[in-house]
């Protein structure tokens, strides 16, 4: 691993206790604490000590099969993903040219096994990212879009940094309201906020699953939203998008 110091998805609260964890989470925030910060880390301190070693076996088919993208159009390149948290999302990609995971809390997961993996880690917020412009070929973001503090910059950002000919890679959670780890409601229509220099490559919609609540898990049951049902609930977004 190269470490250089320059956000994941947690199974959502359970209903029945959410409104409690909102409002103590609201209070400490009030109190000058990091929330966002605190509860990524509780989570991933407690899948580190229930699983000893965190795994990362089904990145490559989160990464191909799921956006419905051939593992060589990653090779050879130069590949960022934000959010990238500590499992080793891109360990799977042996023949890239660089791969990057970029994560505000990565001198946090340092503790937590990251300095056995062969990927470049930046700890940086998706909203500066240290990378020139026009200077990376594919940016992925999984189930950590809606964790940043500001959506509007951050996809700014990574346009900014993709090379003309590139992708952008998102699968998202579509929450109609904000939670503690995720203050950014990400709209159906995320690529109306995105410049006239990307086009749609690929765009679904998906139900939430039942069996459980996360955007990998939707987009593998594959179930098509149904924007015509008026009940209030989570869905996920994949989008595939090449920048002009």
């Amino acid at each position: 691993m190269k470490y250089h110091s320059g956000v994941n998805h947690q199974r959502p609260t359970p209903a029945v206790i959410a409104p409690f964890v909102q409002k103590v989470g609201r209070l400490l925030s009030r109190l000058g604490l990091d929330v966002k910060r605190l509860y990524e880390l509780t989570y991933w301190r407690w899948r580190y000590f229930r699983e000893k070693e965190l795994s990362n076996s089904w990145y490559q088919n989160l990464f191909t099969a799921i956006p419905e993208l051939d593992k060589s159009l990653y090779a050879g390149k130069k590949v960022v993903d934000i959010g990238c948290g500590p499992r080793g999302s891109l360990e799977w990609l042996d023949d890239a040219n660089v791969r990057i995971g970029v994560d505000p809390l990565l001198t946090d997961y340092l503790k937590l096994g990251i300095e056995k993996h062969s990927s470049n880690y930046v700890a940086s917020q998706a909203e500066n990212l240290p990378f020139k412009s026009s200077s990376i070929d594919i940016v992925t973001s999984f189930n950590s879009l809606d964790h940043v503090d500001d959506l509007e910059l951050t996809l700014k950002e990574i346009e900014r940094v993709l090379v003309s000919g590139g992708y952008f890679v998102v699968l998202v959670e579509v929450h109609p309201k904000a939670t503690l780890s995720e203050p950014i409601t990400i709209p159906w229509d995320l690529t109306s906020l995105l410049s006239d220099g990307f086009l749609i490559v690929k765009e679904k919609h998906f139900e939430e699953s039942v069996r459980r609540p996360d955007s990998s898990t939707a987009a593998r049951a594959g179930v098509e939203f149904d924007h015509n049902d008026p009940e209030e609930r989570s869905g996920t977004l994949m989008n595939v998008l090449h920048r002009r």
